[in-house]
């Protein structure tokens, strides 16, 4: 037993690890984030529908009505409207966890050698307002996803995750043209992880798609590559320390002008718990963008997390991350972010609170109208909630909330018959109340 629980903590680890290389420039991404409406609806699950010896159907729906207090992303002169937003889940895979459960307990968890989970996410927004600018800014959101692994207990495993996001987002002025915005992201992962082993490699594959759907806006359309390896030791049972060692492929595509680059990111690192209650992460690296033109980044990454489980149903943790990423509106950001999380269970409420903060400068701008100016310093803070009342397992009533400012000194003059010069901070806050019902 403790050998299976050692292995599938190598595996978690592996497919963790690898899938943060790929992260992208949303301010925060969990279940509770109301600005996410594609998420999956992770508070929420039933049995499911049984179709199949082996596959299980998981559906989810939601009604949520709120409001907007910054349509358009505009730093002044801001329109406020109601939102109503449905949503809807779909999702078939391998026996949950509820329908794993065996009558009696067992040493051996009852485990296939091919796991899968396959979603469909739909959200449609309705802005209740009668700007019809305002009005067009809703639409569908699409959230898909299918993930899975072959031969989870197995010496050598392969997994793969594909994720495709249709996302809805206003333009930061005041017309009817939204800035919607496609995103496909495909991990591939070939594990080694011997059984009696303290060692394991994960080599992994990830490459993204990011394709703005207004031709106006295919100046940032890119296509992103990365290859590289992730050695793991298990160096006492609650401890793992390993390293990472990647090279990327990022262009543009078709009439894009993103710069060619070739990033390389070289980290060692090492998880563990201090305590029963305490848990550490620690990180350090170097990352080097090698931009075929315009400014590039070469310097240290370096990433910190403490959680610690002040009681058995709540838990915080703080974390520090410096970061080098590449952009859709310059080469590339250096990005210092502090984030807290504290999650607390009152039982039947679930309560989330995340603040963050970011210090992120970007270089080689790619926007027109700056006079020249390719550098921009932002500061970012945002904050995300959700108190959540479950009356069963399968049915919940929700109040999200977000806040998001952002203040720059990055001006530019947007094009029009009176041309003006724009302020792209903003300041936004959203509340939504609803229910999500899964069968």
């Amino acid at each position: 037993m403790t050998r299976q629980f050692v292995r599938i903590g190598l595996l978690l680890c592996a497919l963790v690890g690898s899938a943060a290389a790929q992260s992208n420039e949303s301010l925060s991404i969990n279940s509770f984030n109301p600005d996410v409406a594609t998420a999956p609806i992770e508070m929420v699950e039933g049995r499911g529908v049984k179709i199949g010896e082996g596959t299980t159907l998981y559906p989810a729906f939601g009604l949520q009505t709120g409001l907007s207090s910054n349509v358009f992303y505009e730093d002044a002169n801001t329109n406020a409207s109601g939102v109503l937003r449905l949503t809807g889940q779909i999702g078939a895979g391998s026996l949950s966890g509820l329908r794993l459960t065996p009558a009696e307990v067992t040493d051996t968890p009852a485990r296939g050698s091919f796991e899968y989970r396959a979603e469909l996410r739909l959200a449609y927004d309705l802005m209740l307002s009668n700007n019809d600018a305002v009005q067009s800014s809703g639409g569908l959101g699409i959230g898909a996803t299918f993930r899975g692994m072959a031969n989870p207990l197995g010496p050598w495993s392969f997994g793969f995750n594909d994720t495709f996001s249709r996302l809805i987002r206003a333009a930061n002025f005041e017309t009817d043209a939204n800035t919607n915005r496609d995103i496909n992201t495909l991990s591939l992962n070939l594990l080694y992880h011997p059984e009696g082993r303290s060692l394991a490699v994960n080599t992994y594959y990830n490459n993204t798609l990011d394709i703005f759907e207004r031709g106006e806006q295919s100046f940032a359309d890119r296509w992103m590559h990365r290859v590289g390896i992730r050695p793991m030791w298990r160096w006492l049972p609650m401890t793992v320390v390993y390293a990472d060692v990647s090279i990327g492929y990022n262009t543009g595509i078709g009439d894009s002008t993103k710069v060619t680059s070739y990033p390389l990111a070289a980290t060692a690192g090492i998880s563990t718990l201090l305590s029963a209650k305490v848990s550490a992460n620690l990180e350090a690296g170097y990352t080097n963008g090698f931009y075929s033109s315009g400014p590039s980044y070469s310097g240290l990454m370096a990433g910190a997390q403490l959680g610690y489980r002040y009681s058995p149903l709540g838990r915080a943790s703080l974390g520090y991350r410096l970061m080098y990423q590449d952009s859709v509106n310059a080469n590339y950001f250096r990005d210092h972010v502090i984030q807290l999380n504290i999650e607390q269970l009152f039982v039947p409420f679930v309560l989330m609170v995340q603040p963050e903060i970011h210090f992120r400068t970007y270089d080689g701008t790619l926007v027109m109208g700056t006079g020249g100016e390719t550098t921009r310093s932002d500061l970012i803070f945002a904050v995300i909630g959700g108190i959540h009342y479950n009356f069963r397992n399968s049915l919940a009533a929700t109040l999200d909330y977000s806040f998001s400012t952002v203040q720059t000194d990055f001006r530019y003059v947007a094009g029009g018959v009176t041309p003006v010069t724009d302020d792209p901070g903003f300041t936004r806050h959203q509340l939504l109340a609803g229910m999500r019902w899964a069968l």
